[in-house]
């Protein structure tokens, strides 16, 4: 029967822990069903808040429990175990089973492969064994590990081992949510870094051997960039004698941070040219980057409650995005920053998932591991650096790790800090994290005698337990430029704290065009009646990037809408400003190939429901794919001459220049194949030496309806390659014609490659389908209720993965009346599963309405 309604957890509710955990001492005797882990604990009670001894515990088989070495019969339910304890210091020991090998929810202790491996983020570790599982319990752990596999890994430093087994020893405190374990047969990439002040740090990649031991130089390479450049940046040096990466093919998340002991999901590490594209080295850079920022950001410096995720995720999502931008090109990526905040953060604000930064509440942590939390949570970063100044963010910054080092800190402490070391009052500021959904920003404009006039109106829309926003505090980079493109006012920021709000700008000899925005200085919608002529004076002469390529964006939905609404042809003036991007050579070539994506059929959906259109998915799709012809056509002539410009002699590289020219050239290719009917393609996929260049092919021919030949070749050629089949799998589907792409992706089920178990599997069929915006929206809603269906299988599975899964039908109240039924119909038949998880239940809750956010 289906379970009592879980209970909500309110910020307003934290108390902290009444013991306090001195050090931990775990030893794990390894068995695929029945591992057992003996557990030592010091404690003392917490005088200043004294509490009920409550230690979290779920799924485990209680074998015994002492109290100072006498054994005592705790009270144990689903949750986890009461005891009577003394009002003194004690020993509490405890020794549990459990088993690995049956734990499909890839939470706490399992196995993949054979491997053992853990997962404790966020509440996982009450999986191993009893424990205060919450991020504010930190405590020096000691890990003995038995086991008859040749690698026994866990946290710190090792300390001892011998035939058999393995002990390890983290001397800094920290939460049980960063404990990490790992063995089986594996080997060892291995690697050598120097710190700034002259201490050796050993470096490993563990693999399984055979094929995965030559895809580790790159990650290897990654690492120590990060290392560098966080000392360099940020001052932070490494302070184990060790640090182990360890790549695990079934795992929820991208990878975690455990202290000393990261493990990876295997596509997010493992990369060599002729498996991996550019897209996948910048994104294996980044997220080894990403976490060993955590070091600092996350494990020395943690969260007191998991309300202050973004505490630890938005600082470093933002110190990562400082560090790819630092490898290749600022400007490109902070426009691709902001490709991804605006396409699914802002819908997620825009709709019934919509919460803020920091939450008030939560029933499923597991859920707030969101784009909001993350990517959003970063915003705010850069809009406070933006506001006090470069000097005034590291100075800041130095304090933060100086005044935290070793505790568990809040958004309050984070502020307080800036407080402090700037004297500015950042009380309005707070409100970006308390408050849900996107700021509109809109603008008006006046000249008079010399003085121009640019009035902010901001409004922030309702969102799910928010009715009424305050004014918030938005940082407007903005410039002035003469009819002639000249810059006559470098950028400055304004600060937008009141509802309206005017500023003024004197001694002007002539109206001029403003660049607003600029940098995308705040994560907010602008509203401002402009012109295409407007638009298309500024795609040509902003010499703000970012702004440039957004009057380009503008213009092309501009010209997108108008084809579905309309049904009018493309504009000349978008078209001509897009060929003279294209032939200017003196823009980088991953700007140009930006500027030739137009936007997302999602995104166009969404740009529709907002114009007060009912979106229809399908007239969407024909109306980008009559624009890409048309662009194609427009362009026909430079094409051949860019993409034979982006070719590239000798042996393949991953780093930013030469991705760049992959880009644009394989952007030149997919307009191609629209006019010469794939013949271009087909030669790059039999010339192709390296995956960019081979899947890119791919993908054009398929696009048009060809290149079957290829595809049942590529598979031949890669079926021994999980990762790269994983992407054959979602290129099947998002390739396929609309009215198809639900009957593909139930035949890739059929498969004997598809293993529902495996998420990266799973993620690159459903994933795909759901990305797939005219093909998951077809009339049919055949689309639908096939995910529906799967995912009404995997909850008992993996209910990480399918809450997560079900965000592909977040925008449901968008579309018409018979859509939304269909929708409706499969949410409501996922809420009445039997036993439905917790974390599905929320989602699905919200979905309907039936949930408080």
């Amino acid at each position: 029967m289906k379970d009592a309604a879980p209970q909500t957890i309110y910020l307003k509710d934290y108390r902290p822990f009444g013991y306090h955990i001195d050090d931990v001492h775990l030893t794990f005797r390894l068995s695929p069903e029945a591992t057992r882990v003996v557990a030592r604990m010091s404690v003392r009670p917490n005088a200043e808040y004294p509490g009920e001894f409550f230690l979290h515990g779920q799924d485990l088989k209680l074998i015994w429990a002492k109290i100072d070495g006498a054994e005592v019969a705790p009270d144990v339910t689903d949750a986890g175990l009461t005891c009577p304890v003394p009002d003194a210091p004690f020993v509490w020991e405890a020794e549990v089973e459990i088993s690995p090998a049956t734990n499909t929810a890839l939470e706490g202790l399992y196995m993949s492969n054979g491997m053992y491996c853990t997962q404790c983020e966020a509440e996982g570790f009450r999986k191993i064994t009893f424990y205060p599982d919450r991020p504010d319990v930190m405590s020096v752990f000691t890990v003995r590990i038995e086991g008859d596999l040749p690698v026994l890994l866990s946290n710190g430093n090792p300390v001892g081992q011998g035939d058999g087994w393995a002990e390890w020893h983290d001397p800094w405190p920290k939460p049980a949510y960063l404990f990490a374990l790992v063995g089986g047969d594996l080997v060892a990439h291995p690697g050598q870094f120097t710190t700034m002040s002259g201490k050796d740090v050993a470096l490993n990649i563990y693999v399984r051997p055979g094929a995965d031991e030559d895809k580790c130089a790159f990650g290897m390479e990654a690492l120590k960039r990060s290392m560098t450049w966080d000392e360099k940046v940020y001052g932070r040096e490494y302070d184990l004698d060790i640090f182990n990466i360890v790549a695990v093919d079934d795992f929820n998340m991208g990878a975690m941070e455990n202290k000393g002991l990261n493990i990876f999901n295997s596509s997010c590490v493992l990369a060599s040219p002729e498996t991996s594209t550019d897209a996948n080295f910048e994104r294996i850079d980044a997220i080894i980057a990403h976490e060993y920022f955590h070091n600092w950001t996350g494990n020395r410096i943690t969260c007191r409650d998991w309300f202050q995720l973004c505490l630890k995720e938005g600082l470093t999502v933002f110190r990562d995005q400082q560090y790819t931008g630092d490898q290749g090109s600022h400007a490109v990526k902070r426009i691709e920053d902001a490709i991804v905040l605006r396409s699914h953060q802002f819908r997620e604000d825009n709709g019934p998932l919509a919460h803020p930064v920091r939450p008030e509440s939560f029933i499923e942590i597991n859920n707030f591991y969101t784009i909001t939390v993350y990517e959003k949570g970063a915003e705010l970063i850069g809009m406070l650096k933006r506001l006090v100044g470069d000097a005034a963010y590291y100075k800041a910054l130095d304090l933060y790790f100086t005044r935290h080092d070793g505790q568990a800190a809040t958004i309050e402490d984070w502020l307080k800090v800036f407080e402090d070391s700037t004297g500015r009052n950042l009380t309005q500021f707070k409100r970006w994290y308390e408050q849900a959904g996107t700021p509109r920003l809109a603008v008006t404009e006046d000249f008079k005698d010399g003085t121009y006039a640019l009035t902010f109106t901001q409004t922030t829309p309702p969102t799910p337990g928010q009715d009424t926003k305050a004014p918030q505090v938005i940082p407007v980079a903005v410039g002035l430029l003469s009819d002639d493109g000249t810059e006559v006012l470098p950028t400055q920021v304004l600060e937008v704290t009141e509802a309206e709000q005017t500023f003024t700008f004197d001694g002007l000899a002539a109206k001029p065009v403003p660049s607003i925005l600029r940098d995308f200085s705040a994560p907010v919608i602008l509203q401002r009646d402009q012109t295409s002529a407007e638009r298309a004076f500024l795609m040509a002469h902003d010499t703000d990037p970012f702004n440039r390529w957004d009057a380009g964006n503008a213009l092309a939905r501009d010209v997108y809408r108008r084809m579905v609404t309309e049904d009018a042809a493309p504009d000349a003036a978008y078209l001509d400003g897009i060929a003279a991007i294209l032939r200017d050579d003196s823009l980088d070539p991953a700007f140009r190939a930006l500027v030739l994506s137009l936007p997302s059929e999602d995104d166009m959906a969404q740009d529709l429901a907002d114009a007060g259109h009912t979106p229809d998915p399908t007239a969407i799709h024909h109306a980008g794919e009559a624009l890409r012809v048309a662009m194609a056509q427009h362009l026909q002539d430079i094409l051949p001459r860019v993409r034979a410009d982006m070719a590239i002699d000798g042996p393949y590289s991953p780093d930013a220049k030469s991705a760049g020219k992959r880009s644009l050239g394989n952007a030149c290719l997919a307009l191609l194949s629209r006019l010469d009917g794939g013949a271009a393609a087909a030669a790059q996929y039999k010339a192709a030496d390296n995956m960019t260049m081979q899947i890119a092919a791919l993908a054009c021919l398929l696009k048009i309806g060809k290149g079957a030949g290829e595809s049942a070749a590529f598979r031949a050629q890669w079926r021994e390659d999980r990762l790269v089949m994983d992407k054959w799998f979602g290129l099947t589907v998002s390739s396929a014609a609309p009215q198809n792409a639900a009957a593909t992706a139930a035949r890739l089920t059929q498969e004997p490659d598809f293993d529902m178990k495996n998420p990266n599997r799973f993620r690159a069929v459903f994933g795909a389908l759901a990305g797939h915006s005219a093909g998951f929206h077809d009339p049919s809603g055949d689309a639908y209720r096939l995910l529906g269906d799967w995912l009404g299988q995997l909850d008992a599975i993996n209910p990480q993965t399918t809450a997560r899964m079900t965000t592909a039908f977040a925008t449901w109240k968008r579309y018409d009346g018979d859509r939304q039924a269909m929708i409706r119909a499969v949410l409501e038949g996922l809420a009445a599963t039997p036993n439905l998880s917790r974390d599905t239940g929320e989602m699905v809750g919200r979905m309907l309405g039936d949930t408080p956010s």
